[in-house]
């Protein structure tokens, strides 16, 4: 049952599977109140120690150096599948489910990209350097938000797909691409990664995202919005989380991305404002492949201008803080933001 009321947390952020079926219905109208009824336990605990696990890290390397030996491709897959793979932590297990993280896809990122992996190993490997700043980011927002929880973290190495997700009350991060600078070889990287790995490592901007992402509210208001209302409801969800990284622990990411919503935000707007109420996001959010003529996922910047003008004018800001947090009636929170009058 435990494992149950977790799903439910996450039932809604995965970015690119908002897809309500019947089951999805049950789970968002029963579940929240089954576990009232039954006193369940939250995924994670208000105040225990945050735990943050990277051991996957280290499995990921020797299952690289273990390539060397191979003969084939076959064996490449094999040797990334034993070493790797199998041996998955539980939170690994979980990125492994969320992204559909194969070996596949690992021997192929690494076949074509050799130079940008060598020159990211050790940062990668000196991940633990971050965790008392990680655990600073716990108690920061356990100050701002009201009942935060501190959900656990896994860093693992992903196929250069993601930064963090959220799943099942985890924070899952990829950590190849947080450590990225400009320090490593991008030069056989796709146009996206290009744009999107910064010139500095983003450990703390991820976490402390996907740390907000872990405390958002779901329910009935989550639901009608998806449905009638999609792009508006996702960008205002990515934008709290930016909005509230930013607010408590001065953590910003894609900062180009949001120098461009700033210098052009009242055409953003009036482009948005016409798309808002639509179920397409796919101009506006998780579209780096597809993004040519402009940063992609503007959708981010607009929710962050929504959630800002929100705390701009309201009266009590620590509770505005935690609406912004949990709001999921997005319409009637556009309207009290009092965006829409600035333009």
């Amino acid at each position: 049952m435990a494992e149950t009321i977790k799903s439910f947390f996450e039932f809604l952020m995965e970015k690119n599977k908002w897809v309500l079926s019947v089951l999805d219905l049950i789970k968002i109208l029963c579940i929240p109140l089954l576990a009232l009824c039954l006193g369940m336990d939250p995924v994670y605990g208000q105040h225990e120690a945050p735990r943050i696990y990277t051991e996957d890290i280290i499995r990921f390397w020797e299952a690289y150096d273990a390539l060397e030996e191979a003969a084939s491709t076959e064996d490449s897959i094999r040797l990334i599948q034993t070493l790797y793979l199998d041996q998955a932590s539980e939170g690994f297990r979980r990125f492994i489910k969320a992204r559909e993280l194969t070996a596949e896809k690992y021997v192929q990122q690494i076949a074509h990209a050799p130079k940008f992996w060598e020159s990211v190993r050790e940062k990668t490997l000196d991940i633990k350097t971050y965790i008392p700043a990680i655990e600073e980011q716990y108690v920061q927002f356990r100050s701002a938000l009201k009942g935060f929880k501190n959900p656990p973290i896994c860093f693992a190495i992903g196929v250069l797909s993601t930064g963090g997700t959220v799943q099942k009350g985890w924070l899952l991060i990829g950590t190849e691409m947080v450590v990225a600078d400009s320090t490593v070889h991008k030069e056989e990287l796709n146009s996206w990664l290009k744009a999107v790995l910064p010139d500095h490592a983003q450990v703390l901007e991820f976490t402390a995202h996907e740390l907000v992402h872990t405390q958002q509210r779901f329910g009935m208001g989550a639901m009608w919005g998806h449905l009638n209302h999609r792009l508006l409801s996702m960008s205002i969800h990515e934008g709290a989380a930016d909005f509230l990284t930013q607010k408590v622990t001065g953590a910003t990411i894609n900062k180009s991305m949001y120098a461009y919503g700033y210098e052009n935000e009242e055409a953003l707007w009036k482009e948005f404002s016409q798309e808002m109420y639509g179920k397409d996001f796919s101009n506006w959010l998780y579209n780096g492949t597809g993004s040519t003529d402009r940063p992609a996922d503007l959708g981010y910047f607009m929710g962050y201008r929504i959630c800002e003008s929100y705390y701009e004018n309201a009266k009590n800001k620590e509770k505005a803080l935690n609406k912004i947090l949990k709001t999921n009636r997005y319409r009637r929170f556009l309207k009290k933001s009092g965006y829409m009058e600035k333009f």
